[in-house]
């Protein structure tokens, strides 16, 4: 299901570091943010920087490398469902 509307960057980054990611170095214009997973594992998450609207496919590839679904992702970003 695509996502009713786009996200910054900005509030991106604010909703993974509220599910417990931390910012890593990143290259270029993408920032790394990395989150421990209770296996002792972790997911990298790359996002890119600068960026006022992050377009609706990279946005899933957002949520899949966090692991978050779509409805996590609000509730972590503080925006209701519509």
């Amino acid at each position: 299901m695509s996502p009713q509307r786009l996200f910054s960057n900005d509030e991106i980054i604010a909703a993974l570091e509220r599910a417990g990611s931390a910012a890593r170095k990143g290259r270029g214009g993408h920032g790394a943010w990395i989150r421990e997973e209770p296996d002792g594992g972790h997911r990298v998450v790359i996002v890119p920087l600068a960026k006022r609207e992050i377009p609706h496919g990279t946005f899933r590839s957002i949520l899949k490398q966090a692991g978050l679904t779509y409805d996590e992702f609000l509730r972590f970003a503080g925006v209701r469902r519509r």
